[in-house]
């Protein structure tokens, strides 16, 4: 988030006041900050919250809070919340832009306590199939997505995504389709990470050499000189005055745990249908990264998928980073996939001369990606960050419920051959041409009749059940 240095050390400092705002468009109700409980403000954000990484999000962040003395009907309302301190109160900073989901009083029926979540949590359950049948085909990812957000009323930031420009048909003839499903399949094919933004707007974030492109700032998060190990000795004190360590951010972690491990990058990308197809493969290395089943695959040709993956690879290789949990105060202009974080990580080495024990301390400076966060509290404004991930990946494959929910719900079944797929209906005109000579009469069934016809060459067709 671009804030200035005025706001950024604002929240760096523990003597700022903080307020929040709340905000319900359409019926003109806005909470003053005394109306808020105590300090039951949370928001929960994340790009990627599995152990397996994969590279698409699409997780509707959360936001909740407790009001006194709130009469009007929320439920269903649009909520936008921001918060400022003395200093920057023309500068806030957005938290949230969401429709509240629930609104319920407590124990204490004079306090509400409200749960709202991003449009992506609503409009992504939207049944899209009468859309997708309206499509012009062919036409490029680029125009499929501008044309999905459009129906769905959801703005997209501006971005040129890697594949836009592949050019896709008419694949499915569905009876049910979910937004999501497809919004998910757009981000798998790109290798981003889809995040509705404090906006309000979905964009599209890519992870692929966060540490070295310069488009990911790094927040410095160093320690207390009473965190240290052997606090308060001469050592600490020369670390605490140490001119390279902004004594602003000494506040600023409690804990951080991380694995020593890190997980290692992508160095090959491949597409398939199945787990039995061999598939498309862009590069040489041993951790792979498997797309499957993703619905914008089928029927392209050997040598655009080869572009598809070579893109895709571009966008996801070079993101490594270590597994962690971190307690700190809160920023809350950080965001998750936007920003990386620094600690100082502090260590004793003991020195050991006879009978006598010295030691000193030793520190480096570890980043991590923001790839999930909890941010509570209001004074007392605490964040939680953290990232899962194994240190190679045993299932490398992403989102296949995706193309498994499509298949299941088409109206249409198809036949996967010889590299080519084909409808039912188009099957039939192959075997009603078809002659082997003889005579007899061919038809094209799907299971032998229980009485069948001795002049009747029964065609029995194979179908793929995906359970």
């Amino acid at each position: 988030m671009d804030v200035s240095e005025k706001v950024q050390a604002a929240y760096q400092s523990d003597r700022a006041t903080k307020y929040l705002s709340l905000s319900f468009t359409g019926i003109d109700l806005q909470i003053a900050p005394q109306d808020i409980h105590s300090e039951s403000m949370n928001l929960v954000e994340a790009i990627f919250n599995k152990d397996s990484i994969e590279f698409v999000g699409c997780i509707a962040s959360k936001f909740s809070i407790k009001v006194n003395g709130l009469k009007e009907d929320v439920k269903g309302k649009e909520l936008i919340v921001d918060i400022y301190t003395d200093d920057t109160a023309d500068e806030p900073v957005r938290l949230f832009k969401g429709i509240v989901d629930s609104a319920m009083k407590t124990s204490n029926k004079q306090v509400k306590e409200i749960v709202a979540y991003d449009e992506l949590y609503t409009k992504g359950n939207t049944e899209v199939s009468a859309w997708y049948k309206s499509q012009k085909f062919p036409e490029s990812i680029k125009e499929f997505r501008d044309s999905l957000f459009a129906f769905l009323d959801i703005e997209q930031v501006e971005i040129e995504l890697p594949n836009d420009e592949i050019v896709i048909d008419r694949q499915y003839d569905p009876n049910t389709l979910q937004a999501l499903s497809v919004i998910k399949a757009i981000c798998q094919i790109n290798g981003a990470y889809g995040i509705m933004n404090r906006e309000g707007k979905f964009e599209y974030r890519i992870m692929g050499d966060i540490y070295d492109d310069g488009m990911y700032p790094g927040i410095d998060l160093f320690p207390g000189p009473d965190t240290f190990p052997g606090a308060g000795s001469a050592n600490a004190a020369a670390i605490a005055n140490d001119d390279d360590i902004e004594e602003i951010a000494f506040s600023f972690y409690k804990t951080v745990q991380y694995e020593e491990f890190v997980v290692k990058p992508v160095d090959k990308v491949t597409i398939r249908q199945s787990e039995d197809d061999v598939g498309t493969t862009y590069g040489s290395g041993m951790n792979n990264y498997i797309i499957q089943g993703n619905m914008f695959t089928y029927g392209l040709s050997k040598g655009v998928l080869q572009t598809v993956a070579e893109n895709v690879f571009n966008s996801v290789q070079g993101f490594s980073y270590y597994p962690y949990t971190a307690d700190n105060n809160g920023l809350p202009f950080v965001e998750c996939g936007l920003n990386v974080v620094t600690y100082m990580m502090v260590d004793y080495e003991a020195t050991y001369s006879g009978d006598n024990t010295s030691g000193d301390i030793i520190y480096e400076e570890k980043q991590f990606p923001v790839l999930q966060r909890n941010l509570s509290g209001i004074q007392a404004l605490r964040d939680k960050y953290s990232a899962g991930g194994e240190e190679y990946q045993s299932e490398f494959i992403t989102d296949l419920q995706t193309q498994i929910d499509i298949l299941k719900k088409s109206d249409t079944t198809k036949e996967y051959v010889d590299q080519n797929y084909y409808d039912k209906s188009t099957i039939d005109d192959m075997f009603a041409s078809f002659n082997p000579g003889g005579g007899d009469d061919h038809q094209s069934v799907w299971d032998l009749p229980a009485n069948p016809d001795p002049n009747v060459v029964y065609l029995i067709q194979g179908v793929v059940v995906v359970e």
